[in-house]
């Protein structure tokens, strides 16, 4: 492969890792747990630039809660306190259209470099 499609088709996989990502916050943005249990989790995407271009995702797990008061629920203590997800859905969702204007553009720089080859291989022949 040459290096122009691999540049666009690692920011075609980080973007795929940052909607899922995000897709999966939100799913889960309801999430609840006593006080003491292990916190609702939030995944993040770490990107980086790459060796020889490109660039390279992996997917972070972080405990990401807030004190949430929910005396009806029957995770809550004594207090009504609970440990409530700490996700913010308009953040979600801007992530979402960031990773697809990312998927779009890398797309784009894929089609490119196939029309390119396409031209030089025309010019051969």
């Amino acid at each position: 492969m040459d290096p122009a499609s691999a540049i666009a088709l690692s920011g075609l996989t980080a973007a795929s890792l940052k909607l899922a990502a995000s897709a999966s916050n939100l799913a889960n943005a309801d999430d609840k747990a006593p006080i003491g249990a292990p916190a609702p989790k939030r995944l993040d995407v770490q990107t980086t630039t790459a060796t020889g271009g490109g660039v390279a995702a992996a997917v972070t797990v972080r405990s990401a809660s807030v004190l949430a008061y929910d005396p009806a629920s029957p995770l809550a203590n004594p207090q009504g306190l609970l440990q409530a997800a700490e996700i913010d859905p308009i953040l979600e969702i801007s992530n979402q259209l960031q990773a697809g204007r990312a998927f779009a553009f890398s797309l784009k720089a894929l089609e490119a470099q196939d029309e390119a080859e396409k031209t030089l291989l025309d010019l051969k022949t």
